[in-house]
């Protein structure tokens, strides 16, 4: 029984020891790094699952191990412990490759999955894509391109690709690497003279998965390494999916001829989920970790969280069930405000009409005096327009008022401005983006 293994069959055996939504948040995460004799180590997300484990279930932990194996178990929880490669691995596997939920050596994360990512109008295009490439249609969108902001979904779709890939074709070689782990092994396999055996490591997949390409702009040897490599790929049909946080024309400091061949597929966008959308991936993940969530709670979470990122909300969520456990009190919105005060709008926060004109000169980085000159350029009028809408929108200040603080303009200036940014908010995701971070940034201090 291999390591994996046996920790699936710990699991399983402590259902008898802990509840259910216990195992799914706090223990699953885990994973067994190292086992020798009656030695166990076990690996921890981070520092705040390290912490509850050992406080709350290393005496359980210890028990059903010795159940399991019949060894008197010294089980020691450590925060990222690189599991031990066996010989087999370590010529597939590239340096630095995430060993967590490896599957045939592809570096996939067994819980990005498309059963387990929530659509909506933000994501759909990206969504649908990414399926129509899991299916097989692999030369129909190469490279798939796929941009947004952190922590929006991008790097979910691309494991769930994988996942789907190995799944219809098991024999199809699939590596997912991140920017940073491509440069380190590359700096390493200049170092110990192995170069050629990195480019026989990545130019022999069929399917490669490329995070955050945006890192490698400005390291001349990684790209020149990145851009061989991408032809090789390309010229012999096998499929590329790379994510960046810019499209491929907004890249600093990249190669045009790489930005260009970034261009020769399909480029989809990820954009900041709404709240419905949040609701639901909310709800969604409080079912994976057997937390009884209910919606109004989800749905309170979504609203006023200071953040579009999913992987933040997902860590309110671990935080609100630690605090509902710790407290011992059941999950209520009250139970939220409390648990995630210093995350959460202040919606009765009285707001100046300074500070909206403050944040909106910090934001767009302008002076106050050129937001109320005579200026006309796009880069003052543009911020302008953006504060008389939220002057009158958010204080319910007359149209005379909003032009008194601008030079004393006209109202019927003011309501043309006003009037353009509301027509616009419906259809504009960037300007939807711009009036969200606004309020929050206001309404959280």
């Amino acid at each position: 029984m291999d390591e994996s293994s046996v920790w699936d069959e710990v699991l399983k055996n402590l259902q008898s020891e802990l509840d259910e939504g216990e195992i799914k948040t706090w223990l699953e995460p885990l994973s067994i790094v190292d086992l020798r004799g009656d030695m166990v180590t076990l690996s921890a997300p981070n520092k705040f699952y390290k912490k509850w484990a050992d406080d709350k279930f290393l005496t359980a932990i210890k028990k059903v191990f010795n159940e399991t194996l019949s060894i008197d178990a010294d089980v020691n929880v450590v925060v990222g412990g690189a599991k031990r490669a066996h010989v087999s691995e370590v010529a597939s596997v590239p340096s630095g490759a995430s060993n967590y939920g490896n599957k045939n050596g592809s570096g996939l994360n067994k819980e990005y999955t498309f059963e387990n990512f929530v659509t909506g109008s933000s994501n759909e295009f990206s969504y649908s894509a990414c399926e129509a490439v899991s299916e097989g249609q692999f030369m129909q969108y190469n490279p798939l391109f796929i941009y947004g902001g952190s922590g929006l979904g991008k790097t979910h779709l691309m494991h769930a690709v994988g996942h789907r890939v190995l799944e219809k074709f098991p024999k199809m070689k699939v590596l997912y690497i991140t920017s940073e782990t491509f440069t380190n092994d590359m700096i390493n396999s200049l170092r110990t003279k192995k170069m050629d055996e990195f480019k026989n490591r990545y130019r022999n997949i069929d399917v490669l998965f490329f995070d955050d390409v945006q890192f490698l702009s400005g390291k001349q040897r990684s790209t020149e390494e990145f851009f061989n490599t991408f032809n090789a790929l390309y010229d012999n049909q096998k499929q590329i999916i790379i994510t960046s946080d810019k499209t491929p024309a907004e890249l600093p400091e990249m190669e045009e001829r790489l930005k260009s061949r970034f261009s020769w597929g399909l480029i989809a966008d990820i954009q900041p989920p709404s709240t419905e959308e949040k609701t639901a991936i909310l709800m969604k993940r409080a079912e994976f970790m057997g937390l009884k969530l209910p919606g109004e709670v989800a749905l309170f979470i979504a609203d006023n969280m200071l953040t579009n990122n999913v992987r933040e909300l997902m860590g309110a969520l671990v935080r609100l069930s630690a605090f509902a456990s710790f407290h011992k009190r059941t999950l209520t919105i009250e139970l939220a405000k409390d648990a995630l005060e210093k995350f959460i709008v202040k919606k009765d926060r009285v707001v100046t009409s300074d500070e909206i004109t403050e944040a909106v000169c910090k934001y767009f980085n302008v002076k106050l005096a050129d937001l109320r000159s005579k200026k006309r350029t796009k880069s003052i009028s543009f911020p302008r327009q953006i504060t008389m809408y939220m002057l009158r929108e958010k204080l319910n200040m007359s149209l005379q008022e909003v032009g008194s603080l601008f030079g004393g303009r006209d109202h019927s200036t003011v309501l043309h401005s006003v009037n353009s940014i509301a027509e616009r908010y419906a259809e504009s995701k960037e300007i939807q983006l711009i009036i969200n971070t606004l309020e929050k940034e206001l309404y959280s201090s």
